[in-house]
């Protein structure tokens, strides 16, 4: 049986920041005023198509929380901690009754639909199994515009606000079959690295952020 990890954070705003004009915020749904927030944090999903009806299951557990606090505040947003689809084979390509489903573009549309159905903003921090589509795409980069691509993304990491001075962010990982010892690591590029770094320097927790 596989247990899927799925963690609810209700709490007061604290963060650094982050120069607008150097990354982009991305709101939530409806941003009040306020330090009250809730964002619902969703450990490996590792979707397998054949067994939706588990993951809906789950998903009615988040859903009472979301609408309540949308009522009470609006500050609410998932954060999914990426390998989102199952890393074996799911039946889910009749051409193929070996290829993984994990990294696949029917993988990361069908993580999106089920991501986006719970009616709050979300992002993903990619783990190394969602650019694991290696019969579909010759290239990590390859895989990766498509990842990018289903769930909205411009870059693999994120910034966005989830309340008064309060971030919401995260990295992901961008290489599989590249990746400088085993594919089972994860490996945040250098251009995330730098971006993190000029994000925590130019927005201080003594100007009262939160990150």
């Amino acid at each position: 049986m596989r247990l899927v990890t799925a963690v609810i954070f209700i709490g007061h705003a604290a963060a650094f920041t982050l120069s607008a004009s150097r990354t982009s915020l991305r709101p939530v749904t409806h941003l009040n005023a306020g330090d009250e927030f809730v964002v619902g944090v969703l450990g490996d999903l590792h979707i397998d198509p054949r067994k939706m009806e588990d993951y809906e299951t789950g998903k009615s557990h988040f859903m009472p929380i979301f609408e309540e606090a949308k009522e009470k505040h609006g500050n609410v947003a998932i954060v999914s901690l990426g390998d989102l689809g199952e890393s074996k084979n799911c039946d889910h390509n009749p051409e193929s009754d070996s290829e993984l489903f994990a990294g696949t573009s029917m993988c990361h549309e069908m993580a999106a639909g089920f991501l986006g159905s719970m009616g709050v903003p979300y992002d993903v921090v990619g783990g190394n199994h969602d650019l694991e589509g290696l019969d579909e795409f010759e290239t990590d980069k390859e895989n990766l515009e498509v990842y990018l691509k289903a769930h909205g993304k411009e870059t693999p990491q994120f910034c966005r606000q989830i309340a008064d001075k309060t971030l919401l962010v995260g990295m992901g990982s961008t290489l599989f079959r590249d990746a400088k010892f085993t594919s089972h690591e994860v490996t945040v590029d250098q251009a995330q690295i730098d971006w993190f770094e000029d994000l925590v320097s130019t927005h201080k927790a003594e100007d009262g952020w939160k990150i």
